[in-house]
C-alpha cells in the first residue's frame, strides 16, 4: 500500500488514505459476500473445530501460544528458515507477477483492450462526478491484470482520480498476476467466471463508495 500511495503522490495524506482504504475494503467485502455468486455458495465447515469445553477463547489462545512457543526452534534457526522460505517464495511468485504485470502494462499502453474493458465502469465514474471518468474507468480495469497497474495508469491524473485508483488497487484484491491463480489452484469452489463477477462487483463498489471519500479528502489538499 505504501508503494501505491507513493506512486500516486498520496503520502502527504497517508493516514487518511490508509485508514479509509482499509475500512472501504472491509465494507466492500461485507457487501460482496451478500451478492451472487458468493451469497448462494455453501459455507458449511468441512472439518469441525474441537474447542475445549468450559474454557474461554482467550485462555485457550494463551495456552496454545505457550505450547507452540515451548516447542519452537531456536531464534537463529527460525530466522534462517524464514529467510530461505521467503527467497523460495519470491523466486516462484516474481516471474508471474512481472510477466503478467508487464503484459498488462503493454496492453494498456499500446492497445485499446483496457479502454474497452473500462467501458464497464464508465457509467459509474461518470455518475459519481469524476472529472476524468474514462481515465478512472481504464485504471480500474487494469487492476484485473495486476494490482499495481491502476496506480501507474492514474499517476498523473487529478487528485480524486489518483485517490480512487489507489483504493481500487487495494480493495479489488483479485488479479491475474497472483491471487486469481492461487484461488483456482485450491479446492475453493470458485470458477473463473465467478471470480470475474466478484472482481467487477468489488471494483464497482469501490468506485461508488470510494469517490465521496476522495472528494472529502480533496478538501484537505485544497485547504
Amino acid at each position: 500500500m505504501v508503494i501505491v500511495a507513493k506512486t500516486l503522490g498520496l503520502m502527504d495524506l497517508w493516514n487518511l488514505f490508509f485508514w479509509s482504504t482499509l475500512v472501504l475494503t472491509f465494507v466492500v467485502t461485507a457487501i460482496s459476500v451478500r451478492l451472487p455468486p458468493l451469497r448462494g455458495m455453501d459455507d458449511t465447515r468441512r472439518v469441525e473445530e474441537v474447542s475445549p469445553r468450559h474454557q474461554s477463547r482467550f485462555k485457550t489462545a494463551w495456552l496454545e501460544g505457550i505450547r507452540v512457543a515451548a516447542h519452537a526452534k531456536p531464534l537463529l534457526s527460525s530466522m534462517l528458515t524464514n529467510l530461505k522460505e521467503g527467497i523460495f517464495m519470491a523466486m516462484s511468485i516474481l516471474p508471474s507477477i512481472m510477466s503478467v504485470g508487464l503484459l498488462g502494462l503493454l496492453l494498456a499502453k499500446y492497445t485499446p483492450c483496457f479502454d474497452w474493458l473500462g467501458v464497464l465502469f464508465y457509467p459509474l465514474t461518470w455518475l459519481t462526478g469524476h472529472t476524468q471518468p474514462m481515465l478512472v474507468a481504464k485504471a480500474s480495469a487494469t487492476g484485473l491484470a495486476e494490482m499495481f497497474l491502476p496506480a501507474l495508469i492514474a499517476a498523473k491524473g487529478a487528485f480524486v482520480t489518483r485517490f480512487v485508483a489507489g483504493q481500487v488497487a487495494i480493495s479489488s484484491i483479485l488479479f491475474f498476476s497472483a491471487s486469481i491463480p492461487c484461488i483456482l489452484s485450491t479446492q475453493i469452489p470458485l470458477t473463473l467466471r465467478h471470480i470475474l463477477i466478484i472482481w467487477y462487483q468489488r471494483t464497482a463498489l469501490t468506485i461508488v463508495l470510494g469517490t465521496p471519500v476522495a472528494l472529502w479528502a480533496q478538501q484537505f489538499v485544497s485547504g
